[in-house]
């Protein structure tokens, strides 16, 4: 650890303004020459947390914290004290100086980080504009009036608009006398085409480090093809592994509450923070990692995981959870229904109904108990078996013998189970594994070849995208694991989703994801013979057009049913409501069919 001298320790000090310090995380109410607030240490409704700016100190009655300027910051940000230090030198002016011999951080990197910070800062307000101000940006700003996004929120979260001219950005920066060589590091633009933009044509959401500098961009696209969000890759001032979108907008919500949602998209924390539920995060176009957890880990005693509802969805949540009980988190899984993500339940059922689905968020031991029930068939002993195979490793996580107990004791009742023989297992769950994947495999030499996997279109288009992985962000934009109708289709998109979210989108790691024996054959067959290395793309695309026309044809007839069903049911303000929504979600699906259609012709 660096070691200051005195002098700069005792000029920080003097020079911080704690009051205005302190008054960026507390509101104070000045009495007098002093100020007082609610401690942000510890849960109070009558404020006992006191600061005397004369004396550059603050005091709390309740909890007994307190001391300068430095230790207020260390403890609200986290930050070791060498980090402390220099943010508030750098914040008020101060030259650091170390004490001899003491070894100094390599300055040129920091600097050229706050440099890139303050580019990327810059960029954002520039993107904010062109969103908010101009004729360009308005279709952009369209489209969150239509998710519900109000102004206030696109101020909050600095939205903004990347413009369609990929040369823009360059000449803007150039005219500000920002150097090539700067820039060609930056990260903003293409690593090939110098002139070229990163990000165009894309509402643009700015990511911030805990200090609310912008480090980097997602931007989503809203018109025309090309993956649906693009992010920017590692920088210098920048891991993606290691950052929480919206953190910085969160933290204090976070901390007040001992709690943290966790949520997979950006326009998902957008609209929990809409709500009012300001203590939600997302990972970065990722898997959530264990150095995001450990940002979180200060702050919050709990997380409440909120992913997605679909198969992908259901088994990140599983990784999750191992993950966050591994590091000694209270668990909380979030089950949304009446809408597919938090922004349509947002708009269509208000911020009350999104609000309750928090409070009835599951123990993580419930949800998984239920998911494995679904995966097995736990009516039989070889069910049952697997199930609790599966649920042991979550025990095994649990920090504590009392809370592997309690569970063991929840997986008895939920499955009908004996103690002795659940514990027996537990205890012996290694040796009772390799005898369960022994009987699997010679059960499958005995049925490899009785039953032959369908090489329907379905299946073959994501064959086709398992040869050619590039292709998969195309997929995916477009589809969904709900508009396979083929289920050995619908378990490759699966496993390619994951690899893609686990950034190993390679076809042996679907591979290893199968399995069923003979589809594993299959892939190795299709993969090593390039029966898809021709004309890939058009052939992916037709592909997509129809497993799409063909899902939004079942999705019609069920609506068609339903519309039978609200016809026939008594005339009430709520039918008719809901024979509306039919009727309109019927029609937008025709619209969606003559396009297709129309584009095939």
């Amino acid at each position: 650890m660096a070691r200051f001298t005195r002098s700069t320790i005792d000029e920080v000090n003097s020079k911080c303004d704690i009051v205005s310090l302190i008054g960026e995380y507390v509101r104070l109410e000045k009495r007098g020459s002093e100020y007082w607030g609610c401690c942000p240490f510890h849960n109070e409704k009558t404020p006992s947390f006191h600061v005397v700016p004369d004396r550059k100190m603050y005091h709390c009655f309740g909890c007994g914290a307190g001391g300068s300027a430095i230790s207020f910051l260390m403890e609200m940000e986290k930050m070791s004290f060498s980090e402390t230090v220099l943010s508030l030198a750098k914040k008020y002016g101060v030259n650091v100086e170390y004490e001899e011999g003491a070894a100094i951080p390599s300055a040129p990197e920091e600097n050229k980080k706050d440099m890139y910070k303050d580019l990327y800062t810059r960029v954002a307000g520039s993107f904010h504009y062109l969103l908010t101000s101009t004729k360009e940006g308005e279709f952009a700003l369209q489209y969150l009036k239509s998710r519900g996004v109000s102004d206030e929120i696109a101020e909050k979260f600095l939205l903004g608009f990347a413009p369609a001219d990929r040369r823009w950005l360059r000449r803007f920066l150039k005219s500000k006398n920002y150097s090539d060589s700067f820039l060609d590091e930056s990260g903003l633009f293409s690593k090939k085409y110098k002139e070229i933009s990163f990000f165009s044509n894309r509402l643009m959401f700015p990511i911030c480090d805990k200090a609310g500098k912008v480090v980097a961009f997602s931007g989503r696209i809203l018109e025309g093809e090309g993956p649906k969000y693009l992010n920017s890759g590692d920088l210098i001032q920048y891991k993606k592994g290691e950052t929480l979108f919206a953190f910085n907008l969160a933290k204090q919500s976070i901390r007040t509450n001992k709690a943290v949602i966790i949520c997979e998209g950006n326009m998902d924390v957008i609209a929990y923070h809409q709500a009012g539920l300001t203590w939600t995060v997302a990972p970065l176009g990722t898997a959530l990692t264990e150095d995001q957890l450990k940002i979180l880990k200060p702050f919050a005693d709990t997380v409440y995981l909120s992913f997605d509802n679909d198969a992908a969805g259901i088994k990140a949540t599983n990784k999750a959870i191992l993950m966050t009980r591994k590091l000694d988190f209270n668990v909380r899984v979030v089950t949304l229904s009446g809408g597919k993500d938090p922004s349509e339940i947002l708009n269509e059922q208000g911020k009350d109904v999104l609000t309750e689905h928090i409070k009835n968020a599951i123990l993580d031991s419930d949800f998984l108990l239920s998911v494995l029930s679904k995966k097995y068939n736990i009516g039989t002993p070889e069910g049952k078996a697997r199930a609790s195979l599966d649920f042991f490793q979550y025990v095994d996580v649990l920090p504590s013998d009392i809370q592997k107990e309690s569970c063991l004791e929840q997986l008895c009742r939920t499955y009908q189970l004996k103690p002795e023989a659940v514990k027996a297992d537990f205890e012996n769950r290694s040796s009772v594994l390799k005898n369960i994947e022994t009987t699997n495999r010679q059960s499958e030499k005995g049925v490899a070849n009785q039953e032959k996997i369908k090489l329907n279109a379905e299946v073959r288009a994501v064959l086709a995208v398992i040869s050619n992985t590039d292709y998969f962000n195309l997929m995916r934009n477009s589809l969904t694991a709900d508009d396979f109708e083929d289920a050995t289709a619908r378990d490759l998109f699966i496993s390619l989703e994951e690899c893609y979210r686990d950034d190993s989108s390679e076809p042996i790691n679907i591979l290893e994801r199968c399995e069923d024996i003979s589809l594993k054959r299959i892939i190795a067959e299709t993969v090593v013979s390039g029966e898809f290395s021709v004309n890939t793309e058009q052939a992916v695309k037709d592909s997509i057009r129809l497993i799409k026309y063909n899902s939004l044809c079942r999705k019609r007839e069920r609506i068609l049913n339903r519309i039978r069903q609200a016809s026939s049911a008594s005339d009430t303000l709520d039918t008719k409501t809901t024979l509306d929504t039919l009727v309109a979600e019927k029609m937008n699906i025709d619209t969606e069919l003559k396009r297709i259609k129309d584009a095939n012709e």
